[in-house]
């Protein structure tokens, strides 16, 4: 199953479309589909593709001289340096449209100069040729993009035409692909998967939520059970201080007082590796969004980011010995199934929220609110606020473990807005099952309540 990400495509044409020559920047993480979209977008273009690797500026000139002297005609002169292997992809002759030079993995060449992007520069300004050229400079490093590139590219940047990242795909993108799960099992493979559609293509929803986590990442050899052992990027240094960390993280502890009291590491150590963690978007920081509650509200509270690496480091890395005495049957029954409905909770709660989020584009709300986030109080918590600039407030709460939403739930929540000292115009309770009578009755009567059940969803 191949997972197209049309809006992306859209807007790599649109650039190539253009009558200017164009250098963009497409990145994304390296199980964003990079590659899928790429091979979609050249399909029937003439074009160029280089990955760059991480070593030396000389190597990576030979490395990059000979395979281009494989891909151009015999009798084809490349010259020296990166100015030299541009010049010999341009002169090529091109049948139709534009040419397209790919550079992948671009930050491996940049790091060591800014000799390559001077010469992107100079084929784009067509100093030698006419030919029309797009440079597509392509990376899986998200932080080093969005941190690092312009300062490391200082004036050069702004000779870049736009930049392209390449988002999680949203929980709605992975209900039209798979069809045979109903919302439980859809919330609790997108609570393993998130929103990689790389991860994606090895799932079969032909078999059931369990049997797939058995065999792709419980059974030894299975693609996710090796890519499980290595999800932390290979330049970070000390391991198994940052597994420590988000194997804390993945057991609730996530304030940190409590990572300091669970793994004896002092404040400062935590706070220096939680924040490469952030940066890297391992983990993010839940920053209630800002009421007239400052003094109820829970500070410094983390979260691991990404569904999979949260999923690993709650079960997998925590148990993984039991898997060299145990089937990934028994050892699912006995460590994942006990508590995998709680576990799954947050993430209907994103999915609560990206419902309202669609809700919100298609003007189907009260008013259309231009911020949305969580209200975390030292007591109690709001899944959702959404505000607009004149102040309107939405709250939502959300209910996926228990069969039917109560009245009691309702209370509860209205008890958290007064915490959060709001003046809330609409209530949304969302709940996977049913809501009880007086829920029903409160709903009949109550123009700013709207009750939405799984069906709805």
């Amino acid at each position: 199953m191949s997972f197209k990400r049309s809006t992306e495509l859209k807007t790599l044409n649109n650039y190539y479309n253009r009558d200017d020559n164009q250098i963009v920047v497409l990145y994304g993480d390296r199980f964003s589909g990079k590659m899928p979209l790429l091979k979609d977008f050249l399909k029937g273009k003439d074009f160029f593709y280089y990955m760059a690797r991480a070593c030396s500026e000389d190597e990576q000139l030979k490395l990059w001289h000979d395979e281009l002297k494989d891909e151009l005609p015999k009798d084809s002169e490349i010259k020296e340096g990166y100015q030299g292997i541009i010049a010999a992809m341009m002169e090529q002759p091109v049948k139709d449209g534009k040419r397209i030079i790919v550079i992948d993995e671009f930050h491996n060449i940049i790091k060591s100069g800014n000799d390559f992007m001077e010469a992107v520069v100079h084929g784009a300004h067509n100093k030698w040729s006419r030919q029309p050229v797009m440079f597509l400079l392509c990376s899986s490093s998200v932080y080093w993009v969005e941190s690092q590139m312009v300062d490391k590219l200082k004036e050069l940047a702004f000779e870049i035409s736009g930049l392209l990242r390449l988002n999680d795909l949203k929980f709605l993108e992975f209900t039209r692909h798979f069809k045979n799960y109903g919302l439980q099992n859809s919330v609790e493979a997108y609570a393993v998967l998130g929103g990689s559609p790389m991860l994606w293509e090895l799932w079969d929803d032909s078999f059931s939520v369990s049997d797939n986590i058995c065999r792709l990442i419980l059974r030894e050899g299975a693609p996710l059970n090796d890519y499980g052992k290595r999800i932390l990027p290979s330049e970070l240094r000390e391991h198994q201080v940052y597994n420590t960390i988000l194997a804390t993280l993945a057991q609730g502890k996530n304030k940190l007082n409590d990572i300091y009291k669970y793994t004896g590491f002092s404040r400062a150590k935590i706070s220096v590796y939680m924040k490469n963690l952030i940066e890297l978007e391992i983990v993010a920081k839940i920053d209630s969004v800002n009421t007239a509650g400052h003094e109820n509200v829970q500070k410094g509270i983390y979260r691991i980011v990404n569904p999979f690496t949260r999923f690993w480091y709650k079960y997998v890395f925590r148990y993984y010995s039991r898997l060299a005495f145990m089937s990934p049957e028994k050892f699912y029954a006995k460590y994942i199934a006990p508590t995998f409905k709680s576990y799954t909770a947050y993430c209907f709660t994103d999915v609560c929220a990206e419902y309202l989020d669609i809700l919100n584009q298609m003007d189907k709300l009260s008013f259309r609110y231009n911020q949305r986030g969580v209200w975390v109080g030292k007591v109690g918590t709001i899944d959702t606020v959404a505000m607009d600039d004149d102040g309107r407030t939405l709250v939502a709460l959300c209910n996926w473990e228990n069969p039917t939403m109560n009245y009691a739930d309702y209370e509860w929540l209205m008890f958290c807005v007064k915490q959060a000292k709001l003046n809330v115009n609409d209530v949304y309770l969302f709940s996977a099952g049913d809501f009880d009578l007086e829920l029903k009755q409160e709903d009949m009567i109550n123009d700013h309540l709207t009750l939405i059940d799984g069906s709805q969803i």
